[in-house]
């Protein structure tokens, strides 16, 4: 069995320890054993136990839940190797060679952040990076607006080859990443204002702004089950919006003239839209949710607003 003596599993979890367990056992069965696993154990109820395990653990305790974001940088602040692998608890390891992936992201000294190619549960394509960041006005136009202008810049964009395997991009997502522990250090890891959405975007936006890569390896695949945000119900909604706009906020500073303006009108005319479409919406297209977001916004989508 393979091992990795410069490399630290650091991962998080949530009252989800039987798909936790899942993922680790993937790893060690299709790639080896860390030098050690770090898992971070965000006040799940009954407290995680974890056995059987061939790799060496460490588990610690949260009492009371810090969110995402908080926990994987409480995990990554314990590594001790110069590289992390931080992992989603829904993440599976497909038969492939993940020497090869590692040793490809050793091989670059600048690439400080790089995910792997992903596939959805069904086996379908998903996204494990984003090719271009929307300007906020666009952002705040809405999806289909959204994706137009998505659809365009790739038409435009070329890969941004950093050798046979990894392509840089602006932003990785943080569900299956590579990591390197000095670039992390140098700008102090996630920013804790966020609880989960847009912690990794705003992560690789500090980090390309420090001179540092970020990438993803196109010839290396895992399997993402929650991919796309998946569960969560209308809180994880309301934490997507709150990221995003502190996102913009913290990294356009000319947004804050309007965003929170314009997404609070772009919610009234959502619900005043779905007030008009018959049959069962689903939770989070119910109008008097559009219209709970609606005042939220103009207060930046405060924690406490959430469902």
């Amino acid at each position: 069995m393979s091992s990795y003596p410069d490399l630290t599993i650091a991962t998080t979890l949530h009252n989800n320890l039987d798909r936790w367990m899942e993922m680790a056992r993937s790893f060690e069965h299709e790639a080896g054993l860390p030098a050690e696993i770090i898992a971070v154990d965000d006040a799940s109820v009954p407290p995680a136990a974890i056995a059987g395990l061939q790799s060496p653990l460490r588990l610690i305790r949260n009492d009371t839940a810090r969110g995402f974001g908080a926990a994987s940088d409480q995990a990554l602040r314990e590594v001790k190797t110069p590289f992390a692998l931080l992992l989603d608890a829904d993440i599976t390891f497909l038969p492939g060679d993940f020497r090869a992936a590692f040793d490809s992201f050793k091989s670059l000294p600048q690439l400080a952040w790089s995910n792997f190619r992903q596939i959805t549960a069904a086996g379908t394509p998903g996204g494990s990076c984003e090719d271009a960041i929307p300007p906020a006005w666009i952002y705040a136009l809405g999806n289909q607006v959204t994706g137009c202008w998505l659809d365009r810049q790739r038409r435009t964009l070329h890969p941004r080859l950093l050798n046979d395997r990894i392509e840089s991009v602006p932003i990785a997502h943080s569900s299956s990443v590579l990591v390197r522990m000095i670039a992390l250090r140098e700008i102090d890891g996630f920013d804790l204002r966020y609880w989960q959405c847009q912690s990794d975007n705003d992560l690789c936006q500090r980090l390309t702004q420090t001179g540092w890569l970020v990438g993803v390896d196109r010839r290396y695949t895992v399997r993402h089950d929650g991919i796309g945000g998946r569960t969560g119900g209308l809180s994880r909604v309301h934490d997507l919006y709150r990221g995003k706009l502190l996102f913009y906020e913290i990294h356009d500073p000319n947004s804050r003239l309007y965003l929170r303006l314009l997404l609070s009108l772009r919610h009234l005319l959502e619900a005043v839209l779905l007030l008009f479409l018959r049959g069962k919406h689903n939770d989070h297209l119910s109008p008097a949710f559009r219209l709970r977001l609606a005042l939220s916004a103009l207060r930046g989508y405060p924690r406490h607003d959430s469902p």
